[in-house]
Formats: C-alpha cells, sequence, structure tokens
C-alpha cells in the first residue's frame, strides 16, 4: 500500500482552506541521527517543527525557505520542479527515444493509472516537451523511469472529480532529484515519488499547498515493460501513429506544461 500523507483530518477541505499554511500531517518523514533529532520532511527533507494542535500531530517546517519552496506548504502555484538540462546527443536521442516510442502502450498505461484522465493528445505533448528539454539524451537513462519523469514534467493536471468536486494532481520527486539525471547517478536510496491531489484553485491559476487534499507515495515499477502491451482504442492507437510519423516535431511547450488537456 502506498505511503499516504493528509493536508487536514479529513480530505474534505472547507472552502480551500487546508493546514497547508498552518501546519500538515507527515506521514514517511524522515529522521536525523542523534537524540533528540528533529523529523525531516519526506518531500523536501528540510527540518520539521511540531506546532500544538488537538492531535500533536501537525508540523511546520523550522526553516522559512523550505516553507516556501515545498509542495506541502508553498504559497506558490508554480513550485520548483527538477531540471532537465542535457545537451542534446543525436545518437543517444535516437535509440532511447526510438525505445520509448516503440513501447508507447506500455509508458501510456502506467501514467493513465497514475491519472485516469491522462489523454493520449497530452501524452504527446509530454513527450514533445521531453524532446525540446533533451530528456532523451542522458547517457544513464532507465525507460522504466519514463512515464513516471513525463508525469513531473506535466506539472497540475486536471484529474476530474472527488465527492463531486474538481480536483487535480501532480508529481514529484523528493529532494535528491534536482536535475532528472539524479535520478540515474544518485547513490544510495531510491528516490521517492509523491502523487498530491488537490482540490480546484479558485484565486490562482494553478493550486497552492491551500488546496493540498493529500500526498501519496508511488511505488514505481520497474518491470511494466516485459508485460504484454494493452489493449488500445483504435482511435488512440492513430491519433499516437499520426505523431510518431511526424518524427521530432518542436513541442507545444505552453500546453504541454499546463493543467489543460
Amino acid at each position: 500500500m502506498p505511503v499516504t500523507g493528509i493536508s487536514s483530518d479529513t480530505a474534505r477541505l472547507p472552502d480551500d482552506v487546508n493546514a497547508g499554511g498552518y501546519g500538515f500531517h507527515v506521514v514517511g518523514a524522515r529522521y536525523g541521527i542523534g537524540v533528540g533529532a528533529s523529523p525531516q520532511c519526506p518531500v523536501c527533507f528540510g527540518e520539521l517543527l511540531p506546532i500544538a494542535d488537538d492531535a500533536g500531530r501537525l508540523f511546520r517546517h523550522l526553516v522559512a525557505q523550505d516553507e516556501a519552496r515545498c509542495p506541502l506548504s508553498t504559497p506558490s502555484y508554480q513550485p520548483d520542479a527538477p531540471s532537465v538540462a542535457r545537451k542534446r546527443d543525436a545518437v543517444l536521442e535516437r535509440e532511447q527515444r526510438g525505445a520509448f516510442i516503440e513501447n508507447w502502450q506500455r509508458h501510456f498505461q502506467v501514467m493513465r493509472r497514475a491519472v485516469p484522465s491522462l489523454t493520449v493528445r497530452r501524452f504527446t505533448y509530454l513527450i514533445g516537451y521531453a524532446d525540446v528539454m533533451n530528456l532523451w539524451s542522458y547517457p544513464a537513462l532507465e525507460q522504466h523511469d519514463l512515464p513516471y519523469v513525463l508525469l513531473t514534467l506535466a506539472q497540475f493536471m486536471r484529474a476530474g472529480a472527488m465527492g463531486g468536486r474538481p480536483v487535480w494532481v501532480r508529481f514529484c520527486f523528493d529532494a535528491t532529484v534536482r536535475d532528472i539525471g539524479d535520478l540515474w547517478t544518485q547513490r544510495g536510496s531510491r528516490a521517492r515519488l509523491f502523487k498530491m491531489m488537490y482540490n480546484a484553485p479558485r484565486e490562482t491559476p494553478f493550486p497552492t499547498s491551500r488546496q493540498l487534499i493529500h500526498y501519496e507515495t508511488v511505488r514505481r515499477d520497474p518491470s511494466f515493460l516485459e508485460t504484454p502491451p494493452p489493449w488500445m482504442k483504435r482511435a488512440d492507437v492513430k491519433e499516437f501513429q499520426r505523431f510518431a510519423a511526424a518524427g521530432r516535431p518542436p513541442a507545444d511547450a505552453g500546453r504541454a506544461d499546463t493543467g489543460t488537456s
């Protein structure tokens, strides 16, 4: 089962105000070394400070900079995201992008399981964005990580409704991943991926921590490429084939990085 955390005592938030700016619940916190060591945020690894509440389970970040940048507490609707900083390598790109395209149905299925509202069209926008960012040029790239990387590149996405109210979703890796390439070069424990659900924003283009409903860790499947390709709708297959036949088009970055579908 995934490890989950919630931003209030329930997943239903009155008036879009939760504990984000006033404290948040933490599940899966890391702990420092030594007696009396403070807990660390599972997402940004910043030191946490317990605050008074009825159940004694609320925390805030000790350092204001952590409070401002962590997805669990940031007031910004444009939180930090890992960079994709590679110089284009045409040979690597052709090989690694080609392997992805060959297995696109499997990658899409993994992403669709995480976000049932994901469409093939949005999927192709994300591939186009990865093209522009030279994602395929990382020498140590692991194909089984790519659906999860694309989910993080998508940033905020509309994700249907929960309890009759529209919700949004965003994925992010923990603080060990500053650049996407860190996934494949870091040593030690494997980076954790978080799925965060939000109520729809009312006053900002995208959600902030004030709309955070809950978060959970995502268990990444390293063996899905070994499974049979899933059944796909004929219309979806044709749409993707048209995209693939166009080669490496420039990404429509404006739509690929927004909450539109």
